[in-house]
């Protein structure tokens, strides 16, 4: 078994094609159909069902696949680790991070990185919560920042920023301008909420849910800027994390009951060893918060 068979198995499985899977690793397909062959003879059978538009993971390609993962994943942090032995600074890193929250708080934490480390390249993956804790447990990347949405008992994390969380109202609101409210005061307004899928959305519920209320909900986005957008124009009202309430059009409130706030964490996969790019990454983003 060679490194560079995982490496074109994974493509494909990534991928779907045969083509694709050549492209992206800069080799001929010719040459990668052999590799793949190669290694299926090693473990006894197919790892995909072939067809005219590429390939289909079979149930030992589907056994495999976490695996391969993890074989590739151990090779790269033992280069890690020799290079760190070594003295080198270069080398790699993944972080994922939600996309507003990441707008934010990443151009002060990769500013600090690059200037401590300006030869290690930091890849980045925005997604939700809940999606960057699957990618966490599947290995496709090391740290995450996210939110309560996203933590799961696969995963170590540590308390980075806790943040109110406020009521976002037309300016022309009747309510606009109060500094403080409690839930029930704004119970029957017609509310904006994130769509499925988002973490966000699960906090907002839940919080609703812990005041024994259920939001009214009358139109849903897939964007906190479109939700803030849809309150300037009027047409109801939204929670949002305090480090986006600056929307022109749109007046912020707290709220005195209950206690609304967000946690945002730094995660990992549980007993995962992380690279030394990591651990350095880690400590930055530690730091940085603080400040």
């Amino acid at each position: 078994m060679e490194t560079h068979q995982l490496r074109y198995f994974l493509a494909v499985a990534q991928t779907g094609r045969f083509t694709s899977a050549a492209k992206a690793c800069n080799v001929s397909q010719p040459s990668l159909s052999i590799q793949i062959a190669k290694l299926e003879d090693e473990l006894g059978g197919p790892l995909f069902d072939r067809n005219r538009k590429g390939g289909k993971l079979t149930a030992r390609g589907e056994t495999f696949l976490p695996r391969a993962k993890t074989i590739l994943g151990e090779m790269e942090f033992a280069r890690e680790d020799a290079k760190a032995q070594s003295g080198l600074t270069l080398g790699k890193v993944s972080l994922g991070c939600m996309p507003t929250t990441g707008a934010h708080l990443l151009p002060a934490i990769l500013t600090a990185f690059r200037k401590a480390y300006p030869k290690i390249q930091v890849q980045l993956k925005e997604e939700s919560s809940p999606d960057l804790a699957g990618d966490l447990e599947e290995g496709e990347i090391e740290l995450a920042i996210l939110d309560e949405a996203g933590l799961r008992p696969g995963l170590d994390h540590q308390t980075i920023l806790t943040e109110e969380l406020l009521l976002a109202l037309p300016a022309k609101h009747p309510l606009a301008g109060m500094k403080s409210l409690a839930l029930k005061q704004v119970a029957e307004e017609p509310f904006i909420l994130m769509k499925a899928g988002h973490g966000f959305r699960q906090i907002t519920l839940d919080f609703y849910r812990k005041g024994g209320l259920e939001p009214k909900v009358v139109f849903e986005s897939g964007g906190i800027e479109t939700v803030q957008a849809l309150v300037a124009a009027g047409l109801g009202i939204s929670l949002v994390p305090q480090m986006v309430a600056k929307f022109p059009g749109v007046a912020y409130a707290g709220i005195s009951q209950p206690k609304a706030v967000r946690t945002l964490s730094l995660a990992w996969r549980k007993k995962a060893k992380l690279s030394p790019a990591a651990e350095a990454l880690k400590k930055i983003i530690t730091s940085t918060l603080k400040q």
